[in-house]
């Protein structure tokens, strides 16, 4: 019978009756313990161990292997403490710099990180430090810090035959104490010197255009021309006199004419007055009169003769009644 302990050393005994009935005996107790332990998928606890010593988690374990946290724990105990002890004894260990890199007169990493932090009056043991083994045999260390001017996890490289650290990231760079350069902008991408001749055109010829006005929403509306102001209607019937007396200053006012106009009602044509025989005879043709005629046909004759047409009859036709 081949057997191996937890170290994978192997051993083997020859099975007899007594060793049969010795090992039914202790198979039968810890049966039960094995059904809560063991975790229902094929991750057997060598390969745990290894997970855990990688780096995974508990947690991470136990969602690979489709079990509870407890039962990742049962196997995972041991290794976890080797974590916890090699991220202190890499605390023990020296700090190797770069070249070009500013040391600091601290001997040891614990060191270098306390005198940081107390310039900020902070607690160096507010540091969560843990590290785990790489593939190549060498063990990485981490700090979890976060402080009010900077917060991040440290990544270091613990060399245990030199038993010295070494800086692998700007965290741990500022953990130790040393001063960042600023960052550098990254470049602008380059375009098409074409292109980029067109912008810088168009960029300085808005520049140098002024600004125009801005136009209102909604034009204001065209006021109508103003209509010529036309000469109030005279009315005839009104005399003559009213104009002439009336002095109130009028806007374009017509001019008031000399002569009343005639009037408004249809007036038929004055018909073409006939000098009476009076008016036309002169005097001079009348027959003579003797000398023996009485004054008073004298003057009922030169009666006559002053008879002039008025202004209504050469207008409206018709004579005075005699």
């Amino acid at each position: 019978m081949l057997l191996v302990d937890d170290e994978d050393r192997e051993y083997t005994a020859d099975i007899d009756d007594r060793l049969r009935a010795a090992l039914e005996a202790v198979s039968t107790r810890r049966s039960e313990q094995t059904v809560n332990k063991t975790p229902s998928s094929s991750l057997r606890p060598r390969d745990i161990q290894t997970r855990i010593r990688a780096g995974e988690s508990a947690e991470e374990v136990a969602a690979v292997a489709g079990t509870t946290v407890e039962k990742i724990l049962a196997f995972a105990g041991p290794v976890l403490a080797e974590r916890e002890h090699m991220a202190q004894r890499a605390q023990q260990a020296s700090v190797r710099r770069r070249p070009g890199e500013a040391s600091s007169t601290a001997r040891t990493l614990g060191e270098a990180v306390g005198a940081h932090f107390q310039t900020m009056y902070a607690d160096p043991g507010s540091v969560n430090w843990d590290s785990y083994r790489r593939p190549d045999g060498r063990w990485k260390l981490t700090g979890e810090y976060e402080t009010p001017e900077r917060s991040g996890i440290a990544e270091l490289i613990y060399d245990i035959p030199g038993n010295f650290v070494e800086l692998e990231n700007d965290d741990a760079r500022w953990l130790t104490g040393e001063k960042l350069e600023a960052p550098v902008p990254e470049p602008e991408p380059v375009t098409d010197d074409m292109l980029a001749a067109r912008r810088r055109r168009a960029q300085s010829s808005t520049a140098s255009a002024p600004a125009a006005p801005a136009a209102p929403a909604t034009p204001p509306p065209a006021s109508p021309p103003a209509a010529a102001a036309k000469p109030a209607p005279v009315d005839v019937d009104t005399p003559l006199e009213a104009f002439l007396g009336d002095e109130t200053p009028t806007e374009k006012q017509a001019p008031v004419p000399a002569e009343p106009e005639p009037s408004a009602e249809p007036v038929a044509e004055p018909a073409p007055v006939e000098p009476t025989a009076a008016a036309e005879t002169p005097a001079e043709d009348e027959p003579a009169e003797d000398a023996t005629q009485k004054p008073a046909k004298k003057s009922a004759s030169r009666r006559k003769r002053a008879s002039v047409p008025s202004w209504d009859e050469i207008m409206f036709g018709g004579g005075k009644p005699e």
